[in-house]
């Protein structure tokens, strides 16, 4: 049996794409980073520039320090920069900033790459005007890359950089996020772990009246703490939002550890021409779901869901969520047109519109100037009933990725305002336009791509 600490063959990583192997050398040639003593500092008599050094500006090749400047000599320095703007001049009566002085302390040199970087760290390192000398070294792209089988499938979270994301943060057990829906599958084992107790409000009273050539199907009576999906609508959204991850099983959540809060509000009605099957639920039922997620520590509300008018009582469900400093994103719909579509008009909603694989606007997706951000929506892979995965379009799915992104966001920053993360999520999203000239934001898209890795990157 292979140590622990060891790859068997089956789990060994695919090194092909690393530039550096595990165990090789990844010193930059002919670079040391050194951080001067303080007291040394103040006898620096050279101007040193910060950063690359082009056009007028000279480049230094010593400080003026005399031990240093002979070790310069030496190997051979070609030019010495800052890491670090120097320290803003301080005004008299407020005192020093410890972390200011030390960055304002730190060097980049560059010698004669023919040198030996060890052996010039050990030089430097011996001298007592350096408080620190070491070697420069290459860092490699990384990017977190689960084995679930069917994440190659999952071009959506590749497009917003979750991967990249993954390295910040890949989610945490007390952040929760609320699925305003049509319920989820209590069992499927993708999401089962991370359940948290839900509830059903679809509450439609014994006789509801669908719309002609439909019928309402399955359970729309009663309140219970049973949030089962029977449309898997609300199974899709949560596995896009978070999932068991890296478990070599299924797809891939944007969160892996973040917690789901079932929250039943659309029920099961089935159209009888050809058996299409969707989820309706009332404005009392939403707000009711709503409320009651807030008050049970939800962190997040994703609402994939919608109409073309307002009530006051999802304004006033909305505001209650706003008030105690919760994250709301909602779908714009999929009326393919210029139109609100509510809750996403509320105000302070996150609103989400949906993109395809080219980041071009989804056609089904609405547009108008409520819009914040946009999402991947088109043939978005995810879980769905009776232990399965399926692939769905809408701005339903466009939402759950932009939900699972502020769950990440509370995750890394816990102190986090829900005004925080709006603002986060628009400022670091990727510009788009529909014509070269449209300004950003506008009203196709928002603010642009959801951006996950820029957005954490903010936290």
């Amino acid at each position: 049996m292979p140590d622990k600490h060891q790859y068997t063959d089956t789990e060994a990583p695919d090194e092909r794409s690393s530039v550096f192997a595990p165990n090789q050398d990844n010193q930059v040639p002919g670079e040391v980073l050194i951080k001067v003593q303080p007291e040394a500092a103040k006898g620096i008599s050279v101007a040193v520039p910060t950063g690359p050094v082009r056009g007028a500006f000279a480049a230094a090749t010593h400080l003026g320090v005399e031990p240093l400047d002979q070790v310069f000599t030496d190997i051979g320095v070609r030019s010495v920069t800052r890491l670090h703007p120097p320290p803003a001049p301080i005004p008299a009566g407020i005192a020093a900033v410890a972390e200011q002085t030390e960055l304002s302390a730190a060097y980049r040199v560059r010698f004669d790459p023919a040198q030996d970087v060890s052996r010039a760290v050990q030089r430097l390192n011996a001298l007592e005007e350096v408080s620190v000398a070491e070697p420069n070294r290459w860092r490699e792209q990384a990017s977190v890359i689960p084995n679930d089988p069917l994440f190659a499938q999952q071009w959506g979270l590749k497009r917003i950089k979750c991967p990249e994301a993954w390295e910040r943060s890949r989610g945490s057990g007390s952040v929760a996020v609320a699925i305003i829906d049509t319920g989820v599958d209590l069992n499927h084992p993708e999401l089962a772990p991370l359940l948290k107790q839900g509830k059903d409000f679809v509450d439609l009273g014994p006789n509801p009246i669908a719309r002609p050539g439909w019928v309402f199907e399955g359970d729309f009576l009663g309140v219970d703490d049973f949030p089962q999906d029977e449309v898997g609508h609300g199974t899709h959204v949560a596995g896009t939002i978070a999932c068991r991850s890296n478990n070599r099983e299924g797809v891939t959540g944007v969160t892996w550890e973040c917690r789901l809060m079932p929250v039943r509000v659309l029920a099961r009605i089935r159209r009888l021409s050809d058996n299409l099957v969707s989820g309706v639920g009332s404005a009392a039922d939403i707000a009711a779901g709503i409320r009651w997620a807030v008050d049970h520590g939800a962190r997040v509300l994703n609402l994939s869901l919608g109409g073309p008018q307002a009530t006051e009582v999802e304004r006033d469900a909305i505001a209650h969520a706003i008030d105690h400093d919760v994250v709301v994103v909602a779908a714009m719909g999929n009326a393919g047109r210029r139109t609100q579509s509510f809750p996403a008009a509320f105000d302070d909603v996150i609103a989400v519109g949906a993109t395809d694989p080219l980041d071009r606007k989804a056609t089904f997706s609405n547009t108008g100037p409520h819009i914040d951000v946009s999402a991947p929506g088109v043939n978005i892979l995810s879980t769905f009933l009776d232990d399965t995965f399926s692939p769905s379009d809408g701005t339903s799915m466009a939402c759950p990725h932009v939900a699972g992104v502020a769950a990440l966001l509370l995750s890394l920053g816990p102190g986090l305002s829900a005004r925080d993360v709006r603002q986060i999520l628009r400022t670091t999203a990727k510009p788009l336009r529909r014509r070269p000239n449209d300004p950003v934001p506008n009203d196709d898209f928002g603010f642009g791509l959801l951006d996950a890795d820029s957005a954490l990157a903010l936290v």
